[in-house]
């Protein structure tokens, strides 16, 4: 009896139903995470005219996405927490420029090897583990991101960290 109930469990047609019954849930979330992205690229185009036109910021816009998603789409992850996300930005934006830096001094790899070490080590450290950040901080090696790019990550992680703060006292989540 007891396997019987385990094979039911795993079922194709199991899982199918508890998709198709979970699917009105996922609805607002859905929304939500396009309407705040729609928001954050508003906001942050009106600071920089230039931004959508430059490859570092569409990296910035995709981290942003990403995060977007994990905050809103799954709200009860461990990496969806606001002080998580916030620290997880904060140390990505200041290592990355920090690597963004030595690339003049020391070179592409140097500067990426020191800036994917730190992160990883300080994510890992500080329990802050957002995966997205570690990308953010990357995209500015790779892409040169100056420390206006800094201000851009601040806007959008107090974006995003407001209308997720909203979002939970209102009681939205899936």
């Amino acid at each position: 009896m007891k396997f019987k109930l385990i094979e039911e469990f795993n079922h194709k047609v199991y899982r199918r139903l508890r998709h198709k019954r979970n699917r009105k849930h996922i609805l607002i979330p859905v929304l939500l995470t396009v309407a705040v992205l729609m928001v954050l690229i508003f906001v942050l185009e009106l600071v920089n005219e230039s931004f959508r036109y430059s490859t570092g910021s569409a990296i910035v816009f995709a981290s942003f996405a990403a995060s977007a998603f994990i905050l809103f789409m799954t709200p009860y992850a461990r990496s969806s927490s606001v002080k998580r996300f916030v620290k997880s930005y904060v140390i990505a934006g200041i290592f990355g420029e920090l690597g963004y830096l030595l690339t003049g001094i020391a070179g592409f790899y140097v500067a990426s090897a020191f800036t994917l070490f730190f992160v990883a080590l300080l994510l890992f450290e500080t329990d802050s583990v957002h995966s997205p950040a570690m990308a953010l901080a990357f995209a500015f090696v790779i892409y040169q991101v100056d420390y206006t790019g800094l201000f851009v990550i601040i806007i959008g992680v107090v974006l995003l960290s407001a209308i997720k703060l909203v979002i939970e006292r209102l009681g939205i989540n899936p």
